[in-house]
Order: C-alpha cells, then structure tokens, then sequence
C-alpha cells in the first residue's frame, strides 16, 4: 500500500530518525495490526503528527492567554500561566505515547476477534477438508466469509502470497504465523504445517481442533454468562439500590441536622450516578470487545 502525501512528506523529513528508531516489536505490531506501512515510516509520521500537534496547541494556548483573556480583562496567576505555556508540550507528548500505542492496540483487538470466531471457523474448515478441498482452496474460500470476522483477513493474507507472490502454501501459512496477532491461531497454523511436513492426515487433525475450540467456547461462554450474573447482582446492589439509598438517606440527614446542601446533591446527581452506570456499561463493553 503506498504512502498518503502527508505520509511521504514526514518520511522525507524524519525518515532517518525513523528508521534508527523503528523496532521489531512496532514492525510486528504493525503487521499484527494490518497497517501496510513500514515501521520507519510509521515513526516519522508520529514525529511530524506530534510537532504539528504541538505548535497548534502552543498557538491556541498563547493566543487564549495574551489576546483572548486580556480582552476580556482575566488575569491568571503566574502558576496558570505557566501551566498554560506546558501544556502543549504535555499534550504534544501524550499524543505520541497514544500513536506509538495505537498498533499494538488494535492488533490486541484483532487478536480477541479471531479468538472469538476460531471455533467457528475451524468448523468451516474441518467440513471442507472432509470435502477433499485443497488447503489452498480451503483458505481461498474462507477468505470470502465475512461471517469469520478477522479471521477472514487473515486467510486472505495466505492466500495473496499463494496466489499473487507464488509463495507454496506451507512458506505462505508460515507466514500467516508470524503475522497473526492471535496465539491460538498462531499455534493452529502451526500445526497444520506439522501436519503436512510429517505426512499426516489434514482431516483427523482439524476434525480434533474443531471439537477442542467448540469444548473451549462452551466453558468460556459459561464463564461469560457467571460473570454476568455477578455483574447484574453488583448492579442492582450498587448502581440501583444503593444510589437510591443515597439519594433518600442523604436529603434526609440534611433535613434532620438544618444544613442543606444544594451543591453537593447536584453534584451527586449529575456527576456521581452518570459515573457510576457509564462505569458497569464500560465493563460490560469491555468483556464482550471481542466478540
């Protein structure tokens, strides 16, 4: 895939801090992650994104405090001010910490994602092996399934080095290994090719795979649903019950000792229970990211 305009401009300028920087580790994250950019290139478009960044927080920032606020007669105090002149420099920072960051994150999501779908999908394979299917055509035919998810993906990839690169299938499933993001995957490719190399049968192997990712996705689907449980009771006791018993208690209690807080309650209302029910639904987003 080749490099945006804005891409090409920060690797001119940087390239060479990028590539003395660039690491496998953020080589593999990008692979893992499906980002078709090298990661010296990768650098120098963080470092570029992060100086811009830094300059437009810095010109916002002093504009807000020598032309905006003396127009409007505000004086800050010297500590504000300094604040206000670093935090460009702490946002600029903070942006490529969250940059560099972004690979290895939505390769961990990529991971979660065939992990979710590979017992279906070894399913799908097991029934075309039956079939006397190729594994060549076995990951052709998996690469059209959108139903697999990432999984989908990564079957393409094995089968763009077959088909276009003329890779043998066992160098292209080798390195399906070394990109997926996903241990489970990674360990059922290589099998298939322990399979292959010692004359084994495809059939019986994936036929076991797929009874042991259905048994494992049955007890991680029980322990979802426990968790679940647990969560709802922790719910109703804490976000529904007990916040009720707060907004009861608590009035109450002022009533009784004369000193009504009207701040407070506001606060309790409009900052603490959002909070509160934002944070179950955040968890509960969380377990189910990878699905």
């Amino acid at each position: 895939m080749a490099l945006t305009r804005y891409q090409q401009i920060s690797y001119k300028w940087f390239g060479r801090f990028g590539e003395k920087r660039a690491s496998d580790h953020l080589q593999e994250n990008l692979h893992s992650a499906h980002m078709e950019i090298r990661a010296g290139a990768y650098l120098s478009y963080v470092l570029l994104s992060t100086i811009l960044i830094i300059l437009v927080t810095f010109c916002f920032f002093t504009s807000l405090l020598f032309l905006i606020f003396p127009a409007l007669h505000v004086q800050l105090p010297l500590g504000l001010t300094v604040l206000f002149l670093l935090l460009p420099l702490l946002i600029g920072v903070l942006a490529y910490v969250i940059m560099l960051w972004l690979p290895g994150s939505r390769a961990k999501s990529r991971g979660k994602k065939i992990d979710a779908n590979l017992a279906y999908a070894v399913n799908f394979i097991s029934a075309m092996a039956s079939a006397g299917v190729t594994p060549t055509e076995i990951f052709k035919s998996l690469s059209r399934q959108d139903i697999y998810s990432e999984i989908k993906n990564e079957a393409a990839w094995v089968y763009r080095d077959v088909g276009l690169l003329g890779f043998d299938i066992i160098t292209a499933i080798k390195a399906g290994i070394q990109r997926t993001p996903s241990v489970k995957f990674k360990e059922f490719l290589q099998g298939m090719v322990v399979t292959v190399t010692s004359g084994g049968s495809l059939k019986t192997y994936f036929m076991h795979k797929a009874d042991q990712y259905m048994w494992e996705n049955r007890t991680a689907q029980k322990q979802l649903i426990e968790t679940l449980g647990i969560m709802a009771e922790s719910y109703v006791t804490a976000a529904v019950a007990g916040m009720l018993m707060l907004l009861i208690v608590i009035p109450l209690m002022m009533m009784i000792s004369n000193n009504y807080n009207g701040p407070f309650l506001l606060l309790l209302v409009f900052f603490v229970l959002p909070i509160v029910h934002f944070g179950f639904a955040g968890v509960i987003r969380l377990m189910f990211q990878g699905g």
